[in-house]
């Protein structure tokens, strides 16, 4: 069974292929990211949220990085050895081969099959699984505190030692082909992974971290090890922990299990992504045509800025205020309270070490999909022409208060932030200070952001419905036929 511990990135890109016991699936990740200063170095602790002890940073095995946020009053450890690379590596015409190799070495390593790894695993009563996004590869669980040198040992044996026998990956690979052609059933998964293929073309942000059908076949085994030969070094891995441990005791169970961790520096990037995406011209529609659809799922966005902008969290509290969770967001209110078109609609920016996604999704019926999507584009087009107002600001600023003391209460999501901070290239301390950094935001650093960044003029747009009954409504709408592009649902 697969399951998604974030809210959906509409994005599309920033979306992590997760997998518990080796199968993949979607998940989210919460966008934070807040500030540009040079890091402190890895001894340095960053300021603690109130009333929490301080998160630590320390010196690892080889070069590593330890991170870890204490939090006494619970039994267990949350547990993450992460790689800052992911599928953004992933060579073209070959995309999934960072989350086939991870998942390969998770059902297999050190001589022990995936029966006997899972085995260890049961006694101590904890889990492992393997996630992948386009900037990190993680492999992370919880355990109790006691157990903890004992989990530790098996996730070495998994980074270290994989085995990447033949069968297995075979075995993988079908599993994660057959895992791809199950979340087919889904349409917002669908959605999600064309949007961000038209959103970002052949960028590496642009396909699934689990790859598609016809990249995984191409994906050969010695290329699954030279993958853990590049990436498992010192300069490209931390070690991350929250909960029932201290930074002094994590970091002696690290250095005694990883002992064995290369030396080396961090992978330069794929040079795929060197080169900047190039964001969409104009409107046009992507319409995936799904049989039988009595819904749409309509995704529209462009291109934005990377996390380490001097304008993400104006960008942020802009997103929020325009399509924020709360129903007084623009895009709740009027698309949905005031005219009642859908049955939600929502934005996020997404926060990349690249350029992210700014990324909009409105579920609706298939009879109101050509008005609702009228509707959304003209308050986009209306956000970045008048910008917010200051009544906006003050509760978007709210809301990103409250929501972002609900996540961090949770040290799991804590670290969880923490993590895609780093490799993010974010300072240490931009997590504890993102509340600050957000009340902080005055309504005209929003509005220059949103004239610097907004171009609503050039959109990436994708609807998953039934083309038969969509196109004519489209086209009788008044939009061109040449404007609309029908693809199937499985082309990707």
């Amino acid at each position: 069974m697969t399951s998604s511990k974030r809210r959906r990135d509409v994005g599309g890109v920033a979306a992590r292929a997760r997998s518990r016991l080796c199968s993949a699936a979607t998940a989210t990740l919460v966008g934070l990211a807040l500030s540009v200063a040079p890091s402190p170095p890895a001894t340095a602790d960053a300021p603690a949220a109130p009333g929490a002890p301080p998160p630590s940073r320390r010196a690892g095995p080889a070069g590593s990085l330890v991170l870890v946020d204490p939090a006494p009053a619970l039994p267990v450890v949350h547990v993450v050895v992460a790689l800052r690379s992911g599928s953004g590596w992933d060579p073209h015409k070959k995309e999934g081969l960072a989350n086939l190799a991870a998942n390969a070495a998770r059902r297999g390593a050190a001589g022990q099959s995936r029966s006997k790894l899972d085995g260890r695993l049961d006694t101590l009563g904890a889990a492992l699984e393997v996630s992948v996004d386009p900037d990190s590869t993680r492999f992370e669980g919880d355990v109790l505190a006691r157990h903890l040198d004992e989990y530790l040992a098996i996730v070495a044996d998994v980074v270290l030692r994989p085995d990447f026998d033949p069968a297995e990956v075979n075995r993988t690979r079908r599993d994660l082909l057959a895992q791809i052609d199950d979340e087919g059933t889904d349409d917002v998964n669908v959605g999600q992974r064309l949007f961000g293929r038209n959103l970002y073309g052949d960028h590496p942000y642009g396909y699934p971290s689990e790859g598609t059908r016809a990249s995984l076949p191409r994906v050969r085994r010695d290329e699954l090890r030279a993958f853990f030969r590049t990436h498992v070094v010192g300069g490209n891995v931390i070690f991350a922990a929250a909960g029932a441990i201290g930074a002094d005791a994590f970091t002696a169970a690290v250095a005694r299990r990883f002992g064995a961790l290369p030396a080396g520096a961090a992978p330069g990037p794929n040079p795929l992504a060197v080169r900047e995406p190039q964001g969409p011209r104009g409107w046009r529609i992507q319409l995936v045509d799904k049989p039988e659809r009595q819904q749409a799922q309509i995704f529209f966005g462009q291109l934005a800025v990377k996390a380490t902008d001097p304008d993400y969290v104006p960008l942020l509290v802009a997103t929020t205020s325009f399509g924020g969770q709360g129903m007084t967001a623009t895009m709740m209110d009027e698309i949905r309270s005031k005219r009642s078109l859908a049955y939600g609609a929502y934005m996020t920016l997404s926060e990349r070490l690249g350029r992210g996604a700014l990324g909009g999704w409105v579920q609706c019926s298939t009879a109101k999909a050509v008005p609702t999507l009228k509707l959304a584009l003209k308050l986009f087009v209306d956000l970045m022409e008048r910008g917010i107002d200051a009544g906006q600001l003050a509760a978007a600023q709210t809301v990103l208060d409250g929501t972002t003391a609900v996540e961090m209460d949770d040290p799991a999501r804590r670290l969880d932030a923490r993590l895609t901070a780093e490799v993010a290239g974010l300072p240490p301390a931009f997590v504890d200070g993102l509340p600050a950094r957000v009340r902080a935001t005055t309504l005209a650093q929003v509005n220059e952001a949103l004239r610097r960044h907004l171009r609503a003029h050039d959109l990436a747009i994708t609807i998953v419905s039934t083309a038969e009954a969509l196109r004519p409504r489209l086209l009788e709408s008044g939009i061109k036929s040449g404007a609309v592009d029908v693809v199937p649902y499985d082309v990707f």
